[in-house]
C-alpha cells in the first residue's frame, strides 16, 4: 500500500452510559473485533482519530498498536454520531487477518466529462457511491474510478460489471446494478414539449375525414 497508518489506543474499562465523561474530555470510546479476535473495548483520543479517519477512510488499512495486545491490522468498519451534532460518538476497528480475503465497500469516484451533461443536455444520475468488493486487505483500493466520457447519448449508461478493477479485486455487487445514467434536464424536455406543441394540424387529414362522411351519406 501506499502509505502506512498506524494508531495507538488503550484498553477502556469505562462502559455504557459513563462513557459521556470520556467524550468531553475528548476521548473517543471505540470496540475493536474481528474473526479470531475478542471484543476489546478501547479508548482513543478524539482528534488522533479525526485526523487518521480523514486520511485513512473505511477502506485503508490502520494498525492498531493497544497495550497488552500484538499489532492489530484492521479498518475502521463502522462509525455511530450524534442524532444532532453529527460528532462521532463512538467507532469500531475491524481487524482482519491479512491473509484472507475480506468483503467491503470501496467507494466510488467520478471522472472525465459526459459531453451531453456539459452542453446542458443531460444531467447525471448516479445510482451507486459504493460497490462491494471482495481482495485480500493489501489489495483494498481506495476507491473505484468511474469514467463518464464514454456517455455522449442518452442510450448509454454504466452498470457495475463495467468498471474497471484493479488485479487481485473482485466485484461482489451484482453486474447489472446500476452505476450511473443520463437524464434529460428540464429545459431539454421543456423544449420538446414546446416543439410538439407548435406542431401544425395536417388538413389533409380533415379533408379526409369530411370526404369519407360525404360519400356515407350518399
Amino acid at each position: 500500500m501506499s502509505e502506512k497508518f498506524t494508531l495507538s489506543l488503550e484498553p477502556r474499562s469505562v462502559l455504557g452510559k459513563k462513557v459521556k465523561r470520556l467524550r468531553r474530555s475528548g476521548i473517543l470510546p471505540a470496540t475493536v473485533y474481528g474473526k479470531g479476535v475478542e471484543p476489546i473495548a478501547v479508548q482513543v483520543d478524539t482528534r488522533s482519530f479525526q485526523a487518521i479517519y480523514r486520511q485513512a477512510g473505511r477502506t485503508s488499512l490502520i494498525e492498531l498498536h493497544i497495550a497488552g495486545h500484538p499489532p492489530l491490522a484492521a479498518f475502521i468498519h463502522a462509525l455511530q454520531r450524534h442524532p444532532v451534532t453529527r460528532d462521532i460518538i463512538h467507532a469500531d476497528f475491524r481487524a482482519v487477518d491479512l491473509r484472507q480475503e475480506v468483503e467491503v465497500a470501496v467507494p466510488l469516484h467520478i471522472e472525465g466529462k459526459s459531453p451531453l451533461v456539459e452542453s446542458g443536455e443531460a444531467v447525471l444520475n448516479q445510482v451507486l457511491s459504493t460497490i462491494e468488493i471482495r481482495a485480500l486487505p493489501t489489495a483494498i483500493p481506495a476507491h473505484i474510478t468511474v469514467d463518464i466520457s464514454a456517455l455522449d447519448s442518452f442510450d448509454k449508461s454504466i452498470h457495475a460489471r463495467d468498471l474497471m478493477l484493479p488485479p487481485g479485486v473482485t466485484l461482489v455487487t451484482p453486474g447489472d446494478e446500476l452505476v450511473v445514467g443520463l437524464a434529460h434536464t428540464r429545459a431539454a424536455e421543456g423544449e420538446e414539449e414546446e416543439a410538439a406543441a407548435e406542431t401544425p394540424a395536417e388538413p389533409e387529414l380533415v379533408r379526409e375525414r369530411r370526404e369519407s362522411k360525404e360519400e356515407e351519406e350518399e
